[in-house]
């Protein structure tokens, strides 16, 4: 089982829609008035970057005038974390979607950001066929069968059997495929894979180490070893060094990292650039965040991400007119992730106007949305599979330039 309070929230949750008549009795909302709840971890060390996603959903509501085809739309931001837990917490998931289905006028829930949050709450929101929309959540567990998938995934996050959730990036799979393409670009001929141990992160921000490993091999880069390690519980540099010395003994061109910006990731980062000189170090994009790649300093010279989120600059005219508003409105700069809040909010709005008068019911929602078809967004052109997926497939290869800034050095890298 993924997380230890994993089978006592569902439990819980059980005994809750058992003792309010079963999951149908919090669908359908009352009167004209619809709730679209936002589920982000804004405590931790990701915060501001999660600031800017609400703020980019606060912003398409207020483009659409708040009120959609006669529906007034009340926005509600819920955390999905804890200063304690340093960011997503299943507890707190667990309260903001067991919070969303249980108001009946709620008729979407934008989030989460991880995919070990979606995790919890999808259980939850599926239950009572609430439309979730997560801006990131790249596990394919959640929407894909694969090889890499833990028993019964994905069926077990659909209790009601019907798909509810859909996510706005490429899944982890793409993404593996896409980081072998750049390591290739980059010349690299032998790697080393390390993933995260911790109970929380996996499998959902480490098996993209094993994704890694398998389509390296395949592509002719040698895998030269793997090791396991928990950035939550080791904090301190030295408390990587046994695992610095045995990677440099293998003598790799790559060091490939799969997990969360956890607190341990800058000490790990800081080790493996001190022992392993002229090796590269390669982080996905749960670790693209801007307090991780801030900390780096000089190890940030030897750093690659590979990442669905383009440059700024490169997304197009409807999204450089976004931004501007951005900026005039909340007098600070978006990010990439705003576009991405901005589009997960605009997207629901879509399904409430195809919903027409029937939008206060969940089911039509839901119908509405995966019915959307192709979108001209300002994250590009996309559309929703049944299943949930994105079909964007495109990623960017970047370097780690000063302060923590990525530095585009290949595009295009297809994750199909």
């Amino acid at each position: 089982m993924r997380h230890p309070r994993f089978a006592l929230v569902v439990a819980a949750f059980a005994l809750t829609i058992a003792g309010c008549g079963g999951s149908g009795a919090a669908s359908g909302g009352y009167g004209n008035a619809l709730t679209i709840y936002t589920a982000l971890p804004l405590d931790g060390p990701q915060g501001r970057l999660m600031t800017s996603i609400e703020d980019g959903e606060a912003l398409a509501v207020s483009q659409a005038g708040a009120i959609v085809d006669g529906h007034p739309i009340i926005s509600l931001p819920l955390a999905d974390s804890s200063e304690s837990a340093g960011g997503w917490d299943t507890t707190d998931a667990y309260n903001a979607a067991t919070t969303a289905t249980q108001n009946l006028d709620a008729i979407a829930y934008i989030g989460d950001f991880d995919s070990g949050a979606s995790a919890t709450s999808l259980p939850i929101t599926n239950a009572d066929n609430l439309l979730e929309v997560s801006p990131a959540s790249p596990y394919v567990g959640l929407t894909d069968s694969s090889p890499y998938n833990d028993k019964g995934e994905p069926g077990s996050y659909y209790p009601s059997g019907v798909r509810t959730f859909a996510r706005l990036v490429p899944t982890d799979v793409q993404e593996a495929r896409a980081t072998v393409r750049f390591m290739r670009s980059l010349h690299v001929e032998s790697v080393y894979v390390l993933d995260d141990s911790n109970q929380y992160n996996t499998p959902f921000d480490s098996v993209i180490g094993t994704m890694l490993a398998t389509d390296a091999t395949r592509a002719g880069i040698g895998l030269v070893g793997t090791a396991q390690i928990n950035t939550t519980t080791a904090t301190a540099p030295a408390q990587y060094a046994a695992t610095a010395k045995a990677i440099a003994a293998t003598h790799p061109d790559a060091v490939y990292v799969a997990g969360p910006p956890d607190p341990g990731a800058q000490a790990l980062w800081q080790e493996l650039y001190a022992k392993l000189p002229g090796v590269k170090l390669f982080a996905p994009s749960t670790l693209a965040t801007n307090p991780f790649l801030e900390s780096l300093g000089v190890a940030g010279s030897a750093t690659y991400v590979t990442s669905p989120i383009l440059p700024l600059d490169q997304y197009g005219p409807q999204a450089q007119h976004v931004l501007s508003l951005y900026r005039k409105d909340f007098k600070t700069a978006p990010t990439q992730w705003s576009l991405y809040g901005y589009e997960a909010m605009e997207s629901v709005i879509a399904a409430i106007k195809k919903a027409g008068k029937n939008a206060t019911d969940r089911k039509t929602i839901l119908s509405a949305y995966f019915h959307l078809g192709w979108r001209d967004s300002v994250i590009g052109r996309y559309r929703i599979s049944n299943g949930g997926d994105s079909s964007r497939s495109r990623f960017v290869g970047y370097a780690v330039g000063a302060a923590g800034s990525l530095v585009e050095i290949a595009s295009n890298l297809s994750g199909a």
